[in-house]
């Protein structure tokens, strides 16, 4: 009766061994929720403006043309209210490539990000839920029509960085 005993004791002990070997702890690097984001850029240059009267009321029309819409950004974390645990999360460099309209697919860990484009002022935010999966957009806009008295004027000294997160996703 004792060896039954020792040998069923030394049977559960030693399962746990046996099944964990040849394998590798979790890393405390590699997040363990995440979400996909597919990230695109596409830039224009406005060419030419068109006047357009309707309802005696001057509008004017656009006529864009795409350009290099090579441009880099940073996704950062933004760190959340709970300080007793540790943001394991790290900026994400990205680069988007010259042909517009390219995705880029990244899986983020989830939280609150921030979005980084040089030239832009303002700083989006986005959630990034688990297991979820959408889309930004980056727009570029070089140029612009511009409404002066009953003309309209191709303005070529203004660039607009533009950045459009579903509104579910938006923080």
């Amino acid at each position: 009766m004792r060896a039954l005993k020792a040998t069923i004791l030394a049977v559960i002990v030693a399962t746990p061994l046996v099944s964990a070997a040849g394998q590798e702890p979790p890393s405390s690097l590699e997040p363990l929720r995440h979400g996909t984001v597919n990230l695109s850029h596409e830039a224009n240059r406005v060419t030419a403006c068109t006047p357009k009267v309707d309802h005696q009321k001057l509008s004017c029309t656009a006529t864009r043309q795409a350009i290099d819409s090579t441009t880099a950004v940073t996704l950062k974390p933004v760190a959340g209210g709970d300080v007793a645990t540790k943001d394991r999360r790290e900026a994400q460099q990205v680069s988007l490539p010259k042909e517009g309209g390219q995705l880029q697919k990244l899986e983020l860990a989830v939280g609150v990000w921030e979005i980084d484009w040089p030239g832009r002022n303002e700083r989006d935010r986005f959630y990034v839920a688990e297991n979820d999966e959408f889309a930004i957009k980056l727009r570029t806009d070089v140029g612009s029509c511009k409404k002066v008295k009953d003309e309209c004027k191709l303005k070529t000294d203004q660039t607009q960085l533009v950045v459009n997160i579903p509104q579910r996703c938006r923080r």
